[in-house]
């Protein structure tokens, strides 16, 4: 599937990413962005609502 930048979701915390990938979502890019100087991981924009709805963190906040 070919995505465009409004389909997918910039995560720039590894650990975050991290979380993002043992849930079995998978990483659609990796990269670096010059312009903040950080490396990046992107995820498909639909599958990773699965982690903020699941995730206690996100659950809380979107009460």
């Amino acid at each position: 599937m070919a995505y465009s930048n409004k389909d997918k979701k910039y995560i720039y915390n590894v650990l975050q990413a991290n979380e993002i990938i043992q849930m079995g979502i998978p990483c659609v890019e990796t990269g670096f962005n010059p312009r903040r100087k950080r490396f990046y991981w992107a995820f498909d924009r639909e599958e990773i609502q699965r982690y903020y709805k699941e995730n206690p963190r996100y659950i809380q906040q979107n009460k």
